[in-house]
């Protein structure tokens, strides 16, 4: 027993290891609900409520091959609920400045040179317009620049399915940025 926590020793490793693991996690998590322009108490919310289902599921978690990419899964969900009620009460907001700021820098990543390029707004639009996994490979791995690996991680598939999405992703929005800014 661990008289400052109250727990017994597996209890204590247990909620180190899932405490650990959120904060690993936390900051691609709320940038994936501010890439779906929530504000940021919306974006804390869901992000609580992941946390509050990985807590519950933890064991069962810890099971799975890649328990990034089960928990990524479950942040989809908990999101794609947080826009929907967003929308029914009135729609979701403007990227915050933050956001803004990642985009430009996935742009400048991404090589996106065009006219448009300055135009976090059109980039942004671009992006949403996406694939749901080429939005996904935008945001961690150009937006967050986060290594090919742990997107692949997250996202429960192979360096090579990443790579594919990125280039794809990179092309379609080459073609549609570059098409509005000429």
């Amino acid at each position: 027993m661990d008289p400052d926590l109250g727990l017994v020793v597996g209890q204590r490793r247990d909620q180190l290891t899932f405490d650990a693991f959120c904060e690993t996690h936390q900051r691609a998590w709320l940038a994936a609900a501010r890439a779906r322009r929530l504000s940021e108490e919306q974006s804390r919310a869901v992000v609580g409520a992941l946390r509050h289902w990985l807590r519950g599921e933890w064991q069962m978690l810890l099971r799975e091959p890649v328990p990034a990419a089960e928990a990524w899964k479950v942040l989809k969900v908990e999101i794609a609920a947080a826009v929907a009620a967003a929308e029914a009460n009135g729609g979701a907001g403007e990227p915050q400045e933050q956001w803004r700021l990642a985009i430009r820098a996935a742009a400048h990543r991404m090589r996106l040179t065009m006219r448009i390029a300055e135009d976090a707004s059109g980039i942004y639009a671009a992006i949403l317009a996406l694939p749901e996994r080429q939005q996904d490979v935008v945001v961690l791995h150009y937006a967050l620049d986060l290594p090919e690996e742990t997107v692949a991680d997250y996202l429960g598939s192979t360096m090579a399915t990443v790579r594919s999405n990125a280039r794809h992703a990179r092309n379609r929005l080459r073609e549609k940025l570059g098409r509005e800014g000429a």
